[in-house]
């Protein structure tokens, strides 16, 4: 497949996971039957992409993994945020109280390495 092609490939990609985000907008009051199912076919698909991503970066295997943890870490942890400030999560359990001491230690690891 020439450069070209490949590029028009990613976009249409691109273009198929921004309407895919854009419908799930729409559906999420009232899931309907089967997202388990598309669920599972998007982890499959980023399993793939993972997959892609690191047979393409060799030299940069280590840093791009670490890198790739970090921003999953961050995304998870702003989604916990978001739902807490929304009321969805109470943050009174055994996990929450252990979820703060790792993130304090993260924390103050951070501002050390600046």
């Amino acid at each position: 497949m020439a450069h070209s092609e490949r590029t028009a490939a990613l976009n249409r990609m691109h273009l198929a996971v921004k309407e895919l985000t854009d419908q799930l907008k729409l559906i999420a009051a009232s899931p309907p039957e089967g997202l388990q199912e598309l669920k599972s076919a998007v982890d499959d698909v980023r399993l793939q992409l993972w997959g892609v991503l690191m047979s393409a970066s060799a030299q940069g295997e280590r840093d791009f993994g670490e890198r790739f943890r970090l921003r999953r870490a961050t995304e998870i942890l702003q989604g916990i945020l978001r739902d807490v400030e929304a009321g969805q999560l109470q943050l009174t359990t055994k996990e929450a109280a252990e979820l703060g001491v790792v993130a304090r230690d993260i924390g103050k690891r951070v501002s050390g390495a600046h």
